[in-house]
């Protein structure tokens, strides 16, 4: 089994909380393949405890579902997304999961430091962008798959009048979660495991076990 990492991207009061889950599969020629297993949008307005508690069931499940391998999560961090990293934290999901925090900035870079992210929007649009168009991003027969793709046609680029460019879904009604999620789960290759020699549809992992039951579809 390859890599395996997780994105979150923590809603606002605007925006629902996301979730991906994605593995990484080698193949012909050392391609690495971004195999989306999970991908979940919370109920809009989930408190934040409540946020806090659902991305450790998925890293709990993850967990299983890979006999003990610890997945990489990568959770949003800017503005509001800080405290829910404490809480993860401060439950020791760190023991599960290597857990970084993302901090989303303007420009094309990427830059690791201090096991901290800085990420700017243009360089995860453009990573998203080569992935897809070359084939190495494979989505589930999902409706949370189905949204994502809207989503990805409400994408927009826009620059500001101090020249800064953002990027997001602009248009009244439109939500970018899944997308960022999915952004945050697809930055690196990682790879792992050996190469495979068939190769399978991608299938979900299902929902994740929390406490006695099994948070719903939605």
């Amino acid at each position: 089994m390859g890599a395996v990492t997780v994105g979150v991207d923590i809603g606002q009061r605007r925006d629902p909380t996301a979730i991906a889950v994605v593995e990484q599969e080698e193949r012909r020629d050392s391609e690495i393949h971004h195999m989306v297993r999970h991908l979940r949008r919370l109920p809009l307005g989930s408190p934040y405890p409540a946020v806090a508690e659902r991305v450790a069931a998925v890293v709990r499940g993850v967990h299983a579902a890979t006999s003990g391998e610890a997945p990489t999560l990568y959770v949003d961090a800017t503005g509001v997304g800080t405290p829910i990293v404490d809480v993860l934290r401060a439950a020791s999901v760190g023991d599960l999961a290597q857990l970084v925090a993302v901090y989303f900035t303007h420009g094309d870079r990427r830059k690791v430091e201090r096991g901290e992210v800085k990420l700017g929007k243009a360089w995860l649009v453009s990573r998203m962008q080569a992935l897809l168009q070359s084939g190495l991003l494979h989505l589930p027969r999902t409706a949370e798959a189905e949204t994502l793709g809207k989503e990805l046609l409400d994408y927009e680029i826009r620059v500001t009048e101090d020249a800064n460019d953002r990027y997001g879904a602009f248009r009244v009604g439109a939500h970018d979660d899944l997308v960022t999620a999915l952004g945050l789960a697809t930055q690196e290759d990682r790879g792992g495991g050996e190469a495979a020699t068939s190769y399978v549809d991608p299938y979900g992992w299902g929902d994740f076990d929390s406490g006695n039951r099994f948070w719903p579809s939605w």
